[in-house]
């Protein structure tokens, strides 16, 4: 009963926002209010994940299966706010619940059949000292507590490397292939591994783990979950 006065009075003084517009959130609403959920510009990548401009933008790359994401990313949207606090705010837990939330949405479309092998990229191990953890890894344990077996796995790994922001998509390809490796063979290997993130913008960073998991693992099928994605141009 105390703990139930102390969180209201908490509450009261410091209420909880929306992420994406800062409206007080009201009794049943969690991280993104009502309004938000029903305006943010959804991608219905799930509805078609075998063919989809996602999917086309990494096929080039290495053989994918299905890819999604769950919204459409632009920069000075305010939906971008949600990755910028997942990434860069200390806030892991609200990406770990927008990717519980989304998997449970597309699990009856059959999206995680056959997934057994949940893979986040990586990140090196100096960004993760600075920023204290791996948003991408708390993403993937979103997508755990709804796809059954399928475990987080770490078989990858990566090198530091320059920022990619200012570069132009042929320039983060190159600087990506130099960055992740595979650190761990298994046997036997995975059946279908799940390569997660957060955002996909050029595909470069995703693009460079598939190739590493299809040259290590090349009976395993590969494919893409993530919040969110930029618009094919």
């Amino acid at each position: 009963m105390l703990r139930r006065l102390t969180d209201a009075l908490l509450s009261v003084v410091y209420p909880d926002v929306c992420l994406v517009c800062g409206r007080v959130l009201v009794a049943g609403e969690r991280d993104i209010c009502v309004r938000c959920l029903l305006d943010m510009p959804h991608t219905g990548f799930h509805h078609s994940p075998e063919w989809n401009n996602l999917h086309e933008r990494l096929m080039c790359h290495a053989p994918i299966h299905r890819a999604t994401a769950l919204f459409h990313y632009e920069k000075h949207s305010p939906y971008a706010s949600l990755i910028h606090r997942v990434k860069y705010s200390g806030l892991p837990s609200v990406g770990r619940r927008i990717a519980r939330d989304y998997a449970s949405q597309i699990a009856q479309t059959g999206f995680f059949d056959g997934v057994d092998a949940i893979q986040p990229v990586p990140l090196s191990l100096r960004r993760i000292i600075s920023r204290g953890y791996n948003q991408s890894h708390a993403v993937a344990m979103g997508v755990a507590d709804v796809a059954g077996a399928a475990a987080v796995m770490d078989l990858l790994g990566a090198r530091h490397h320059s920022s990619q922001t200012r570069k132009n998509a042929a320039d983060r390809l190159a600087n990506a292939r130099h960055t992740f490796f595979v650190s761990r063979k298994i046997s036997p290997a995975p059946a279908h591994i799940l390569i997660v993130d957060d955002v996909i913008t050029t595909g470069a960073t995703l693009a460079a783990c598939a190739e590493a998991l299809h040259a290590a693992f090349p009976e395993s099928i590969l494919s893409v979950f993530a919040l969110a994605a930029t618009r094919l141009s």
